[in-house]
C-alpha cells in the first residue's frame, strides 16, 4: 500500500507537555488531596480530560458532577505550563523535515481542545508545519476511538491505510490500528518495555532514533 500521509500526535511526542498534564491534574483537585503517581497516570496516558476524570474521579471517591469545573480548570493550568515550560522534544524537527522531504502530506490528530494545541504549537514553533490540525474536543469519543485520525485522513484527502501514524501512548496506538494505520511508537520511559507496544510497527525510545531509511521502509 502506497504511503501518502503522516500523521503525529502532540502531547508526549512532540512535545514534553505528559508531566504538565500531570501536575495541571493534581494542582486542581489539590483541595481533595489527591495524589498520583507517574506509573498510575501512564496507564491513562492519551485519553481526553474528561475521560480522565470519569476514569479517576469515582477511585479517588469524588462526584462526576466536578468533572465540567476540573476539566476547566485543568485546561486553563496546562495552557500556562506549556507556554511557560513546554519543550519540543528531540528529534522532533529532524522527523517532520524528513516526511516533509518525501513530500508526504503532514496532519496533527491530538485528543487535546484545540486552544491547547494552538498554545503548544504557539510555544514549539510549529504553525504552519502540518497541512490539516485534527482535535478530537468536540467528538463523541476520543482516543482509544480512532475518529479524530479518520477524520484527519479525510480532510488530507488520504486513505487511512495510506497514513502513517506517530504516537506516544496505548490509547494512540489502539486508535491508529483501529484506522487501519500503521504506527510508530515512542512511548514514555517508564512504559517502554511493556509488552503491549508490539501491536505497533515500529517501536523507539526517541524520535532522535527515527532515520529517513526507517521511513523508506513504509513507503
Amino acid at each position: 500500500m502506497p504511503l501518502t500521509t503522516a500523521i503525529f500526535d502532540m502531547d508526549g511526542l512532540l512535545i514534553d507537555s505528559e508531566p504538565l498534564w500531570h501536575e495541571a491534574f493534581l494542582e486542581a483537585l489539590s483541595e481533595w488531596n489527591v495524589t498520583m503517581s507517574d506509573a498510575e497516570y501512564a496507564t491513562s496516558v492519551g485519553l481526553r480530560t474528561r475521560e480522565f476524570l470519569h476514569h479517576w474521579l469515582p477511585h479517588f471517591g469524588l462526584e462526576l458532577s466536578l468533572v465540567p469545573v476540573v476539566d476547566a480548570e485543568i485546561t486553563r493550568l496546562v495552557k500556562e505550563k506549556i507556554a511557560s515550560r513546554g519543550q519540543m522534544l528531540p528529534g522532533v524537527a529532524e522527523t517532520l523535515e524528513k516526511v516533509r522531504n518525501r513530500g508526504l502530506r503532514m496532519g496533527l490528530a491530538s485528543s487535546s481542545p484545540m486552544s491547547v494545541i494552538r498554545t503548544t504549537l504557539d510555544r514549539s514553533g510549529l504553525h504552519g508545519a502540518f497541512d490539516h490540525i485534527a482535535s478530537a474536543e468536540h467528538l463523541p469519543f476520543a482516543k482509544p476511538h480512532p475518529q479524530v485520525y479518520m477524520d484527519c485522513a479525510m480532510e488530507l484527502d488520504s486513505r487511512p491505510v495510506d497514513c502513517l501514524c506517530f504516537e506516544d501512548s496505548f490509547n494512540g496506538l489502539i486508535a491508529a490500528k483501529a484506522a487501519r494505520m500503521r504506527c510508530v511508537i515512542v512511548p514514555a520511559a517508564i512504559v517502554y518495555m511493556e509488552a503491549k507496544w508490539g501491536a505497533a510497527d515500529l517501536i523507539l525510545p526517541s524520535l532522535e532514533g527515527f532515520t529517513d531509511e526507517m521511513l523508506g521502509n513504509f513507503l
